[in-house]
């Protein structure tokens, strides 16, 4: 299987810009589901001089999850196992990020991330925390253990500072087999393929289009066994169900645990059971139900709950199993997501279907961009592959849109609002929007994003004090998202018409996503000059981009001395003009 996944790995030459941080964000991609990852590698990655051992930190308030993340790739073929001490530096980087009292204490690179972090926490915006170890060689008891010791430290400090009730801290290494098991699950859901017998009293059938299901009460004393020796691969067809099983196995005082222990007889009652898919299933003898494989979609939290629960009255305990046939991969994923309690449906599935993205994924395919699915994400296998160059992720289109049209603190903080509150959904997705207005305004997030990672990619020595400004006003984070919606104002200045309708803006060519950033660059690479006097104030205050006074007075200011300052780019400004229609 590590075959495979170095083969993956290789042709994401989309990451390569990243250097050695390219398979920790592969791991985040895969394993989080993210459609756009250099997107949240604009924001997520730290690493760097003076980074404490912090190479990644993402915050997902959609999900409300995090994950810090340490990264170590191996030179040397015959290197037996990752170093211990790279796993010890995560006790340096938890106690930076989560010990520091103000966002003076940290170093430069990481005040962003610590401010957005514990304005979270504050807020009680996450429940779910996993520091990863990320690295290409086989995985050791010793980095678990680890690992593990570094969770619960970090638990420790939050919860002198926090409000930690529900609140799960794992720390997981990713090594060649985790990372293995998750691509091979991103392609296969059924990663256990075994045969199993499992006593029953009774069980009944369904049928439906595409697939067919067995329904039986289950000793949880199987599912018990099954997790001991499968561990998570019995979640390969939902990757989130890693999380999902992790979560509960380290919150000591789960309801699924304490009914095992003190009600087992309510426990059927009490929970939903577990679904999974399989290869097939046989109920003919009457006593035992024979299945063929198996990959539960719904469920990971009993599972592994029940798999960490020690107690004499489990054989007591039953609970209720659907497994599901079905040889339909569309249909498998429809199942997978509708299914899976970990991963809810996104906020955008439920906007699919409206006749307003019905009509740009038509708009989409019409101008030869590929990926704009109205917002309704497809099964993990679509974000492992190589994106295209002309490809366009729906989710990351409603962040620029946003943006673009005066709402950053909405793109950055609240992305998932977009699609779920139809007061923002109507202005950013109005009947009016097109697909080539989507096109112009996502390739300016492109051209910020692709000047940020440029930017980084340079060593100290070669960067003049403007470039060193300027990247720290990149590491501030919604940095992006701010100056989309700067320059979106002050696009009058930069065409020198009049805009009654900045929806109405697009290239007056059929231009490739490439072609559009390249387009974007000089005037993006102008403008940017003013960012660090002009939007920093946003970014630093409390509150961030929610702080809509803040925001509103930086970008007044930032208009004013683009138009005061409109002669001296006029070149450039009016090369880009003639490539756009208002």
């Amino acid at each position: 299987m590590t075959d495979a996944l170095d083969a993956a790995l290789a042709q994401r030459d989309d990451l390569d810009q990243y250097g050695s941080a390219k398979r920790m964000l592969f791991a985040l991609q895969l394993s989080l589901d993210l459609e756009d990852i250099h997107s949240v590698a604009a924001t997520a990655l730290t690493d760097g001089p003076d980074d404490k051992s912090c190479d990644l930190v993402y915050i997902d308030r959609d999900s409300r999850s995090m994950v810090l993340a340490q990264g170590y790739e191996a030179t040397k073929v015959n290197q037996a196992q990752a170093p211990l001490t790279k796993a010890t530096s995560l006790h340096q980087a938890v106690n930076w990020l989560f010990g520091s009292y103000t966002e003076n204490d940290v170093p430069q690179r990481l005040r962003s991330a610590w401010k957005e972090l514990h304005e979270a926490l504050t807020e009680d915006a996450i429940d779910f925390i996993d520091v990863w170890f990320v690295h290409n060689l086989p995985e050791n008891h010793q980095i678990a253990e680890e690992l593990d010791a570094v969770a619960k430290a970090a638990y420790g400090i939050i919860a002198a500072r926090y409000n930690v009730d529900g609140m799960s801290v794992v720390g997981t290494e990713v090594g060649r087999e985790t990372l293995s098991d998750r691509y091979e699950g991103s392609r296969t859901p059924i990663l256990v393929g075994d045969e199993f017998s499992i006593p029953v009293s009774g069980a009944f059938t369904e049928n439906g289009e595409n697939w067919s299901a067995l329904c039986a009460s289950i000793p949880a004393s199987w599912l018990r066994s099954q997790f001991s020796e499968h561990k998570e691969r019995l979640f390969s067809a939902n990757i989130r169900g890693y999380l999902g099983s992790t979560r509960s196995q380290s919150n000591i005082n789960n309801g699924i645990q304490a009914t095992a222990r003190t009600q087992p007889g309510r426990f059927w009652a009490y929970n939903n059971g577990i679904t999974a898919l399989v290869h097939s299933f046989d109920y003919s003898d009457g006593d035992s139900v024979k299945i063929t494989g198996i990959a539960i979609v719904n469920g990971a939290q009993t599972t592994g709950a029940l798999g960490s629960t020690d107690s004499e009255k489990m054989e007591e305990v039953k609970l209720l199993a659907r497994f599901i046939k079905c040889d339909d991969s569309a249909t498998v994923q429809d199942i997978i997501r509708y299914n899976n309690r970990q991963n809810p449906t996104q906020a955008s599935d439920f906007r699919s279907n409206d006749r307003v993205q019905s009509r740009l994924v038509r708009e989409f395919e019409s101008l030869g961009v590929v990926g704009y699915n109205g917002g309704r994400r497809g099964g993990a296998e679509d974000v492992i592959r190589r994106p295209g160059e002309n490809q366009l992720a729906a989710t990351v289109a409603a962040q620029a849109l946003a943006s673009f049209h005066g709402r950053p603190d909405v793109a950055y903080h609240e992305k998932g609002q977009i699609w779920e509150q139809d007061a923002i959904y109507s202005t950013v997705f109005p009947e009016r929007v097109s697909a080539r207005h989507i096109l112009f305004v996502y390739s300016l997030l492109r051209a910020l994003e692709q000047s940020k990672t440029g930017l980084g990619s340079r060593s100290g020595a070669a960067q003049t004090q403007r470039d060193q400004d300027l990247a720290k006003w990149f590491g501030m984070r919604g940095s992006t998202f701010l100056a989309v919606t700067a320059i979106g104002a002050s696009i009058e200045s930069v065409l020198n018409v009049p805009i009654t309708d900045r929806y109405s803006l697009e290239f007056s060519k059929n231009l490739t996503i490439p072609k559009a950033v390249e387009a974007w660059l000089p005037v993006t690479k102008a403008l940017l000059a003013l960012a660090p006097n002009q939007l920093s104030a946003p970014l630093s205050s409390t509150g961030g981009l929610r702080n809509r006074t803040a925001v509103d007075s930086a970008i007044s200011t930032f208009t004013a001395v683009v138009s005061a300052t409109s002669q001296v780019n006029e070149p450039i400004y009016s090369a880009f003009a003639e490539m756009v229609k208002a």
